[in-house]
């Protein structure tokens, strides 16, 4: 069972005009102090910005090339 104060976040990369999208990583992140989830996120050295929460919870960042 996942902790209220954690989510699972999706790390995507998407090429220039979103012809081309893969995953890079996904792990659990800590939750913003109000229970929401943050607008953007680093991940290995890289700013990902909020794309969309899908039907599993996963809440999915992308970069953008």
């Amino acid at each position: 069972m996942e902790r209220a104060d954690l989510h699972t976040a999706r790390f995507d990369v998407v090429s220039e005009g979103g012809r081309s999208r893969f995953t890079v990583g996904e792990e659990q992140r800590g939750r913003e102090s109000d229970g929401s989830i943050p607008t953007e996120a680093w991940f290995h050295g890289e700013e990902y910005r909020l794309d969309v929460e899908d039907d599993d919870g996963v809440t999915v960042y992308v970069r953008r090339l």
